[in-house]
């Protein structure tokens, strides 16, 4: 699951977005068992405190659930989360993006593409 992608975003960022897309890709299943927090700062060479940081975002989002002296788990999902409060935030992130690709002068059905793509490769 190596996280350091080259990205700018924080290392507990680029872990929380690695594993919601393996869920997107089906590779992590419903009731699915991630490593405990040591294995996975083993595994990805990471401070334990950093994967600690991603694994309680991922449960305050609801993505995973924690049984204590259990495990960590890809949360069962009988009915889809409330939604709504993350929809929003995730929206008012992606809207200056959108500003500075519109000032770079990328047209719409480029930056379609971009997202019609980037929804392909989740699969």
């Amino acid at each position: 699951m190596q996280v350091s992608d080259g990205s700018s975003l924080p290392y507990y960022e680029q872990l929380v977005l690695r594993v919601k897309q393996q869920i997107v890709r089906g590779i992590l299943q419903p009731g699915d068992r991630l490593p405990s927090v040591r294995e996975m700062a083993r595994q990805e060479q990471l401070n334990p405190n950093t994967v600690s940081k991603a694994y309680k975002q991922l449960e305050a989002q609801q993505v995973i659930t924690t049984v204590h002296g259990k495990g960590t788990y890809v949360k069962e999902s009988a009915t889809a989360p409330d939604n709504a409060r993350q929809i929003i935030e995730t929206k008012q992130r992606l809207m200056p993006l959108l500003t500075e690709i519109r000032y770079l002068g990328v047209p719409a059905d480029e930056v379609i593409g971009w997202i019609k793509t980037a929804y392909q490769e989740a699969d």
